[in-house]
């Protein structure tokens, strides 16, 4: 059976799909993980290409992609161990596997199954509680944090992670109007304080400070760097980590990492030294990252922000 053919996959479309399976090598075979499950996508194709005796552990803390992981039998093969965490945590989830994983894979943000999903609170589309969490066993939601978070701490959020210029303004406008509860309050309130609305065919102008928002409640820059920090415990030589960005932020603090890791530093320039400080520990397979490509864009339109940058540990 041909799992990437399968009912999820038509539904939600993964992003570089075929470029991430072919870089993390899946016919090595050993044990691999899928940091984000999702719908299941990037999982199927990887076990349409793993030797039967390898092991793909699948990652993520929605309830949804855990529901419909047994629906669509993914959580039946043998081969598939469903784990509801996330990945930041990957190492305590290892245990004894720790160090053995020979490819890695983590898809960053919500899944388009969370985006559209009713009831969720993701989106500004809707009129619907404000909740955007992706753990359902979370119980602080996007309306406990922003009725709760000092207006400063709520501007720095705004202006570091949603990169929102007005982000004090905004921040006032939204400490004004508690209780926020609903995701069509927070919107108009974001609009009213920017003197902007919504028109057609361009972007919304509440869509930066609903994305702040919804990586301070899920942590999902902490999450980021605790597993980019911990890939050097996690793989095995020779294993390879790709991961999949999609915003400006997420960009730059891989790209960042990345040449990190997988350059020698020599210190400072005028120590003039012959053999490096601190030698790289991953070799670099991406060198500008990879992108969609014009015919995948035009099939799933929200795969044109995203960037693939992979390395392999050195061992």
């Amino acid at each position: 059976m041909d799992l990437v053919s399968g009912a999820a996959s038509t539904a939600h479309v993964p992003v570089l799909l075929h470029e991430s399976i072919d870089l993390l090598q899946p016919e090595r075979g050993g044990l691999f993980v899928d940091c984000t499950l999702g719908a299941g996508g990037h999982s199927r194709a990887l076990l349409n290409r793993l030797p039967d005796d390898a092991q793909l552990i699948c990652l993520d803390r929605d309830d949804r992609a855990h529901r419909q992981a047994h629906q669509t039998g993914l959580a039946d093969e043998p081969r598939v161990r469903l784990v509801k965490a996330a990945f930041g945590d990957l190492p305590e989830i290892l245990g004894s596997d720790c160090g053995r994983v020979t490819g890695l894979l983590a898809d960053l943000g919500p899944s388009s199954m969370q985006l559209d999903e009713a009831g969720r609170g993701f989106s500004f589309q809707r009129d619907e509680p404000l909740s955007m969490v992706m753990d359902s066993d979370q119980e602080a939601d996007a309306a406990h944090w922003l009725n709760l978070v000092s207006e400063s701490e709520l501007a720095d959020v705004l202006f570091h992670l949603g990169e929102e210029r007005q982000a004090r303004r905004v921040a006032a406008a939204l400490v004004r109007a508690r209780p926020l509860e609903r995701t069509g309050e927070l919107a108009e309130v974001i609009c009213q304080s920017l003197g902007q609305w919504p028109r057609p065919g361009k972007k919304h102008p509440a869509t930066q400070c609903f994305m702040a928002i919804r990586m301070a409640v899920n942590d999902e820059l902490g999450q980021l760097d605790r597993l980019m920090e911990n890939l050097g415990l996690i793989l095995a030589p020779g294993g390879i980590a790709g991961i999949i960005s999609f915003h400006g932020l997420e960009h730059r603090r891989v790209r960042r990492w990345v040449r990190r890791v997988s350059t020698d530093d020599y210190g400072p320039k005028e120590m003039a030294r012959r053999e490096p400080l601190v030698r790289a520990t991953f070799d670099n397979l991406t060198r500008r990252g990879m992108a969609p490509s014009a015919d995948e864009i035009a099939v799933n339109p929200r795969a044109r922000s995203a960037q693939l940058r992979c390395v392999r540990r050195r061992g």
